[in-house]
């Protein structure tokens, strides 16, 4: 028997050698084809109708919200003296219809001869008067709109999602086998039960969008893939992986819904001030009625479930913050916004939760300026939390403290700098591609799988790996950017800016704080973390990133056309 053992463990031994070399060729195969797809995307712009001038001339419609008017920012240009800088709105719906709004222009707007007090329908043919002068909204030809449409679909088809798909699902079994030869017989099996659960949701969310048509899958393979070193990170630290599994697929369920909640922006905009009213009580409760963990009051205790609000507030906090053309001109609008901010920081302050409080710092800053594009207004705000950040240093000794040991762990090792001097060498430790899951130390270290993260990856799974990890979210970032060119709604790409640049941030104070290029402030690594709220969160803040991409059939936050139209996206 004893022999026996001896030949499984030199077998073992030999497959953790050859497969860590493995799962590295298949974490670069998944991300590269997904990377690749995602970054070269053109997201080319369709012509939606026409502005037929005075002198014949036509301007097309190549988004669903366009400013006219004198100012040169203006996506259709008018050179005549009589028209406002900014003298109205034309905004299509899902539907295609098309509004006009006067932005209180000098000379007014009229549409077939009546004024426009409000937002008025403007109709194919109607003639819209700007400044005594009259202009025709024109559609686009069936041959024109076809043709358009198949140009988007040539220029921005995405990579075939099933190699990736194959690669993650190997790279997940042979996961499997690692754990088992590295648990041996103490292997639990809820560690394979989880995997081949993420394994599960994953083929039936691929097979059911693509039973709806859907091509593009680059960034649910991204999350998937991150979602699975979520349940191996989790599997060797605290070995609750069914929770988390369980998290996963809530979280793509919360994904499905806000795609669905997306498709329609009215309906955003009437449940926006009832998401605020939710977000509030949720903060005002956790303030009251939470439980503190490391220094932070940000946990709700509820027999068998333990929930993080804040975490939640942030996909409200995006909501609360995007806006459409017409609001973004509408004065005040921004003040709601403000409002809600500062009251969120400021509970998160009392809560001394101050790395949440900063990713929801910059999220605003992000959103604010693509709101009102206003510098001046932005580094005036950046002057006052700084202030008010110095103010908390003085105030709050443990945060104080974190500032005092940042740059200067190795002096303390085992005191002030004891979690990064031990994630630094588990980094080291785990070379190039990792010492095998379930084979390291690190995960005897507190907090290694949520807020030291990075290092357990480093180490078990290799640096290789760790660092595709940050690039998965850095795509997601470029994608976003890239995507607002095309954009058919300020909304969407508002939300899309304000949801990567939460990720990115996010993401830097996790892995700079854990190896002490930054103070170390307590946050998660999105979607890689255990930990069941920030699961839930990440994907929900991905359904952002997929209400703005517009490529053809690749979003089903975006409807697609009717059967008459050949399958193609509206």
């Amino acid at each position: 028997m004893d022999t026996f053992q001896n030949t499984l463990a030199v077998i073992g031994s030999y497959y953790t050698a050859v497969v860590r070399w493995v799962f590295v060729f298949l974490a670069i195969f998944i991300l590269i084809r997904s990377i690749k797809s995602l970054l070269r995307v053109k997201n080319p712009s369709e012509i939606w109708a026409y502005i037929g001038g005075p002198d014949g001339s036509s301007t097309p419609l190549k988004h669903w919200e366009n400013v006219i008017g004198r100012a040169s920012s203006a996506d259709i240009v008018v050179n005549l003296n009589s028209v406002s800088r900014n003298h109205g709105t034309l905004v299509r719906d899902t539907r295609g219809n098309w509004r006009y709004n006067d932005l209180h222009s000098k000379n007014g707007s009229y549409i077939n001869g009546v004024r426009v007090r409000k937002s008025m329908p403007l109709r194919p043919g109607d003639i819209l008067t700007l400044g005594g002068v009259n202009f025709t909204l024109l559609p686009v030809s069936l041959r024109e709109r076809e043709d358009n449409i198949k140009k988007r679909r040539l220029k921005s088809r995405p990579v075939s999602p099933w190699p990736s798909l194959i690669a993650l699902t190997i790279f997940q079994l042979l996961a499997i086998v690692q754990f088992k030869v590295a648990f041996g017989e103490g292997c639990p099996a809820s560690i394979p039960t989880a995997i081949l659960g993420v394994c599960a949701v994953m083929w039936i969310y691929f097979i059911l969008l693509r039973s709806f048509r859907r091509v593009a899958f680059e960034m649910e393979t991204i999350a998937f893939f991150l979602s699975t070193l979520s349940i191996a990170v989790t599997a060797v630290h605290t070995g609750n992986v069914m929770k988390q599994l369980i998290c996963i697929i809530m979280g793509v369920v919360l994904f499905f819904l806000l795609c669905w909640f997306l498709r329609d922006l009215n309906r955003s905009k009437e449940v926006r001030m009832l998401i605020l009213g939710v977000a509030v009580l949720l903060m005002l409760t956790t303030l009251i009625f939470g439980t503190e963990h490391g220094g932070a009051k940000v946990w709700l205790e509820i027999p068998g479930l333990s929930i993080q609000p804040p975490e939640l507030v942030k996909i409200a906090f995006i909501i609360a913050g995007s806006a459409t053309l017409d609001e973004l001109y509408q004065k005040g609008n921004l003040t709601v916004f403000m409002i809600f901010s500062g009251f969120c920081m400021g509970c998160l302050a009392l809560m001394s939760d101050f790395g949440t409080a900063a990713i929801f710092f910059v999220t605003f800053l992000v959103i604010a300026f693509l709101r009102s594009g206003d510098f001046s207004k932005m580094i005036l705000i950046v002057g006052a939390v700084a202030l008010a950040g110095l103010l908390v240093l003085t105030l709050k000794p443990h945060v104080r403290a974190r500032f005092a040991a940042w740059g200067h762990v190795w002096e303390d090792p085992l005191n002030t700098g004891y979690q990064q001097v031990r994630t630094m060498t588990a980094i080291s430790s785990g070379g190039m591609p990792g010492v095998g899951a379930g084979n390291g130390w690190f995960h005897t270290t507190a907090a290694s799988d949520t807020d030291l993260v990075f290092g357990l990856l480093s180490e078990e799974w290799g640096f290789i790996i760790a660092v595709l990890a940050i690039a998965c979210i850095v795509t997601l970032g470029i994608f976003a950017v890239r995507s607002i060119i095309a954009g058919r709604s300020a909304y969407y790409s508002i939300a899309a800016c304000a949801a990567t640049s939460l990720f990115i941030f996010q993401t830097c104070l996790n892995v700079f704080g854990s190896v002490d290029i930054l103070p170390l402030t307590g946050v998660t690594f999105p979607f890689v973390s255990s930990g069941g709220t920030s699961m839930i969160v990440s994907w929900g803040l991905l359904a952002f990133l997929k209400a703005a991409d517009t490529r053809q059939n690749a979003s089903f936050a975006v409807r697609l056309s009717e059967k008459n139209e050949r399958g193609f996206a509206a």
